[in-house]
């Protein structure tokens, strides 16, 4: 069996923004079943209709496709890409095709599979996906034929569930048929957990020019506040990017008058962010627009308890856990509460966090689930139909 992975921001050597999410859930894949080939297609998108172009790489294909964020173009542009990618690639023996998100690698996926005649399954990754659903309302008819012709789908980002149903008229039957495929997330589950009384401060984790969309000028003057208040509150800020919002980070520290309660202390290792976590009473990031956010998960592993935005990130993952504070907006106030709240019941949710660890339940964010619970998911399927949902649903147009 041939998979094939259709892809933006995989590794494929090219001077583009990458992540690594998609290459190591097929590196776990790869590692649990080699009966099963990953093949990739690497979409890189241009506003250039003339920089078409195509490479090999050593795990597929890296293409450049045309494509501008025009509403009316969106059809038009992603079937000429689907047809140039055919081009490419129809020489390959695919039994079935892997769209990584829902409104660009998924529409790609759709447009091959009716060329190909095989069977696709999707992801939805809900910031750029919804991102691209409210953009393009005029094309919501194709997200919905798109994800009901899907073999099946892969939520990402499981708070996406409910807006993408209501917005595409999804029935709740075909919402059923549905599987959680986290982001794989380097942990280690004998981490050893320190006991609440021990812990002191807070931390977070942002590259400096996203500091707005994670949050953090909320979260500084919101820890100014408390310490306002008489309380002793200090949170560690780690990151690094460009002077400029480093400047802009410290402007907003001096501000509040925080440069006792707040610190930035640069980048670090992973495993040094990790120990600063197990250390402290709580990890802090009011990210907006994330599609799922693996530190939260690191965090958890290290039995830090976290505060997190409602409807982004792993918002989904974890209804029924103690774990934290969900906000339901980023603003002071809100900051300000939820923080307090973690301070006064630190020993209760740092309980929580240690018997969710004690039953294993953070295992499903490990390569070695993930991967089976991918690879499972496929099996489960007959994957030489092209047909899962019934020819009602299949007709909307």
């Amino acid at each position: 069996m041939n998979v094939l992975h259709i892809h933006q921001d995989y590794p494929d050597g090219r001077p583009y923004p990458f992540t690594k999410a998609v290459a190591n859930l097929i590196s776990s894949c790869e590692l649990q079943d080699t009966n099963i080939k990953h093949t990739v297609v690497s979409i890189n998108r241009s506003s250039n209709p003339f920089s078409l172009s195509s490479k090999s790489f050593e795990q597929g294909i890296s293409i450049v496709y045309w494509a501008i964020p025009l509403p009316f173009l969106y059809y038009f542009s992603m079937k000429l890409s689907a047809c140039y990618i055919h081009q490419k690639i129809k020489h390959l023996n695919i039994d079935l095709i892997h769209g990584h998100k829902l409104t660009s690698e998924g529409v790609l996926a759709y447009f091959l599979a009716q060329k190909m005649n095989k069977p696709y399954v999707l992801s939805v990754r809900g910031g750029s996906d919804m991102h691209n659903i409210r953009r393009l309302p005029q094309h919501k008819n194709l997200f919905s034929k798109v994800f009901m012709q899907a073999k099946k789908v892969f939520w990402v980002s499981a708070w996406a569930k409910v807006p993408v149903q209501k917005i595409l008229d999804i029935d709740l039957a075909i919402i059923a048929k549905t599987s959680l495929l986290p982001n794989i997330c380097n942990i280690n589950l004998s981490y050893p957990q320190q006991d609440a009384d021990l812990r002191h401060g807070y931390v977070t984790a942002v590259s400096y020019h996203q500091y707005k969309r994670k949050g953090l000028a909320e979260l500084i003057e919101a820890i100014a506040a408390i310490n306002k208040q008489n309380s002793s509150i200090e949170l560690t800020v780690y990151g690094s990017g460009d002077a400029v919002y480093q400047t802009e980070i410290e402007n907003l520290i001096v501000k509040h008058n925080a440069v006792a309660c707040v610190h930035l202390k640069g980048q670090v290792s992973q495993q040094v962010l990790l120990s600063a976590m197990s250390q402290s009473k709580g990890f802090l990031l009011p990210a907006m627009n994330e599609t799922f956010g693996m530190a939260y998960i690191e965090a958890l592993s290290v039995g830090c308890p976290i505060l997190y935005v409602e409807n982004t990130g792993i918002d989904g993952y974890f209804n029924n856990v103690c774990i934290g504070e969900k906000i339901t907006a980023v603003n002071v106030a809100q900051l300000i509460a939820s923080i307090t709240k973690i301070d006064k019941n630190n020993a209760q949710l740092c309980n929580s966090i240690k018997k969710y660890q004690e039953d294993n339940c953070l295992s499903f964010y490990t390569a070695e689930q993930v991967g089976k619970d991918y690879l499972n998911n496929l099996a489960l399927d007959n994957l030489n139909s092209n047909t899962l949902y019934s020819s009602k649903q299949a007709e909307i147009t």
